[in-house]
Formats: C-alpha cells, structure tokens, sequence
C-alpha cells in the first residue's frame, strides 16, 4: 500500500514537472514581442524590413521607411486594431507603432501586455488613472509603452528596440538645426 501512494506520488510530481516545463513554451504567442528573439512577431530588431514577404513598404522619409502588414485588417494580441506600423531606420527594424480604438479594447491590450512582460513599470509623471493614461516596460533589449486618452477612447502602444530607438532623437536633432 505504501509502495502503490510513493509511486501514485511520484507520477504526478512528473506530470505537474512536464507540464510546468513544457506547457509554458507552447502558449508563447507569435504575436509576443518578446517571444523566440527581441523583436515583434518573429521579426529581429535590426532586420532588414524589405526582406519579410508579409510586408509592404507604405511611406519613405529619407533615412525612415514605414511598412505595413499585407494581411488586413491589422491584428494584435488577437484584438483587431485601427494600424499597425513597422519603422526601419537606415534599413534596420527599430519600432512598431499599435494604434487602438475604445476602452475594451484599451483594457484587454493593457491586460495581454501585463501578462507576458510582468507589472507595469510606472515612469516619474506618468498617469495610470484618469483621461491620460501611460504605462511602460522596459527589458533587456526592448521598450513598450503604452498611451491611452479616455477622451475619444483612442490609443498608441510604441514597442521597440532599446538600443536602435535612439536613432529617431538623432533624426529629429538632426531636423531642428
């Protein structure tokens, strides 16, 4: 009797083990910025944008082109969304730009991103309640940032690289001489 419950327990301790371990890697979603290699939905930061067949090049401004999804309408994190943008600056992926509409939307985006990249990193000034509303992450390789206005339930999630978003101060430095 004793040996039939060490061995029923020993059973289930490798069952909750395989699925502690493998359960975790087959919900990574594709649309998870973070998921496989820093970058978003399974495009590096610093890959050439012109390379990936899903695109398409929809605004260049000398050293900045703007790409979009063929694939309409936009989706992401399983929510339809107003736009999804990709910019490469000087040929190299750096940001994606969301835009959202309606408070739905808002709260199950906001609850997605809270979920795959942890709690919510409030900035010095930043507003997590009212008719301004901003939270950010930050890890190793990637920012995301999200700004909602209650006023015209519209919003703009900025995810990118951490290392080439620099190169936009750059650009607009190099615009106000």
């Amino acid at each position: 009797m004793h040996t039939r419950i060490l061995h029923s327990q020993w059973r289930l301790g490798l069952l909750l083990l395989v699925l502690f371990v493998w359960v975790p890697g087959l919900v990574v979603k594709a649309d998870d910025p973070s998921a496989q290699s820093p970058g978003f939905q399974g495009i590096a930061w610093g890959s050439a944008l012109a390379d990936v067949s899903q695109l398409v090049l929809v605004e260049r401004d000398g050293r900045v082109n703007v790409y979009e999804y063929k694939e309409r309408p936009p989706h992401f994190a399983q929510e339809t969304v107003d736009a999804v943008k990709l910019y490469a600056i000087d040929d190299k992926f750096t940001r994606v730009m969301i835009r959202y509409r309606g408070e739905a939307t808002h709260t199950r985006l906001k609850h997605v991103l809270e979920s795959r990249h942890g709690k919510i990193q409030h900035r010095p000034g930043s507003m997590i309640r009212g008719l301004n509303q901003e939270y950010s992450w930050r890890q190793e390789e990637t920012e995301i940032n999200l700004s909602y206005r209650r006023l015209g339930e519209r919003g703009l999630i900025f995810i990118q690289s951490s290392i080439l978003a620099p190169r936009f101060l750059e650009l607009m430095s190099d615009h106000t001489h």
